[in-house]
């Protein structure tokens, strides 16, 4: 999709996110009542979209930062230009948030026009409904979350990303007894709701979402953020790290063991690993892996970087239902000694 602004494209990643209309059936307010705010919310959206100067001043060129890693493009003013859009729609939908709770939040010009154009003159049932309802949050308010036990993110993933290859992945990890979880706020990410599914055989703690940071579950993480040139990011969770799985490498099938050494960061000798080593005896943290009559150093550290991809396909989707079977099955089978590897990690 091309944007005609920087702002358009921010604004697009709110479209992008905003879920189908599935109503809570036994709320205090009517299904169409629901379905009013629903309308509410998706038609703010589009005005950010098709009339963003309601929201910033001036407009800026396209751009977006082609890798996570926002350094690597050297344009520091770019990160404070998106936020001062970002942070009027954000601006907006709390003063809503609030209205909706009763408060009477400082009068705003801006917010006033916005107010005008979407014809709002009133606080609907459902608005207010859910600014108060026990344990309401800015998140299932500004993204219609009525349901709160039906999980609306696959729908929305499935959408963004190749729709017959994820269905075909969600359906694998369905029937092996995965769980579906709405995550807002992503740690470490600017993205407000994302996605994970995660086989709660590996921990009874719910998982806290992404593919990069003390996973405890098996699984696929997904997020999206306009602010990258490909926004949609899709991983595998592996819990504890390669480390556990690499030392048993030679009892994967050769077609996983070839996926393996392709996805790993093979040791380049960074020496992120020992850089807290006082006593110049810690080893790089690598195992070495001999395949096919070569050897690798394959890396044991942030495997969620390497094993990602921004878009799927019956291939990848393949790819990951073996890699989570094989690590699955040291948790289901005989042999659980690769457990307390992981968890000492």
């Amino acid at each position: 999709m091309t944007f005609n602004t920087l702002e358009q494209r921010l604004a697009g990643g709110y479209i992008d996110l905003f879920p189908v209309f599935v109503p809570e059936e036994n709320a205090p307010v009517s299904n169409k009542e629901q379905e009013d705010f629903y309308h509410l919310m998706k038609s703010f959206y589009q005005l950010a979209f098709n009339e963003p100067l309601f929201f910033v001043p001036i407009l800026h060129e396209d751009d977006a930062f082609p890798t996570r890693i926002k350094s690597r493009y050297n344009k520091p003013k770019l990160i404070k230009i998106m936020k001062l859009f970002l942070k009027s729609v954000e601006d907006t939908l709390q003063y809503m948030y609030l209205l909706g709770k009763g408060e009477t939040p400082k009068q705003n010009k801006k917010i006033e026009k916005i107010f005008v154009k979407l014809n709002i003159k009133s606080i609907l049932p459902a608005w207010k409904w859910m600014a108060t309802r026990p344990n309401a949050s800015i998140i299932s308010f500004t993204y219609c979350l009525f349901k709160k036990e039906h999980t609306y993110t696959p729908e929305i993933y499935a959408r963004l990303l190749d729709e017959t290859a994820f269905r075909k992945l969600e359906n694998w990890m369905l029937q092996q007894g995965y769980k579906s979880h709405d995550i807002y706020h992503l740690i470490g990410s600017d993205c407000k709701l994302s996605l994970t599914y995660a086989n709660p055989k590996w921990s009874q703690e719910p998982p806290r979402g992404g593919s990069f940071y003390k996973i405890k579950h098996t699984g696929i993480a997904i997020e999206h953020n306009r602010q990258f040139l490909h926004p949609t990011l899709i991983g595998i969770c592996i819990p504890g790290g390669l480390k556990p799985f690499l030392a048993v490498f030679d009892s994967m099938s050769e077609h996983l063991k070839r996926f393996v050494i392709s996805r790993t960061k093979k040791c380049d000798a960074c020496r992120y690993c020992i850089q807290t080593d006082k006593t110049g005896k810690r080893p790089m943290a690598y195992t070495k892996i001999t395949f096919e009559d070569k050897e690798y150093n394959l890396c044991h550290l942030c495997p969620g970087y390497y094993y990602c991809w921004r878009s799927l396909n019956e291939e990848i989707v393949d790819n990951m239902i073996e890699m989570l079977g094989f690590m699955d099955s040291y948790i289901e089978g005989s042999n659980k000694s690769i457990i307390d590897i992981t968890y000492s990690q």
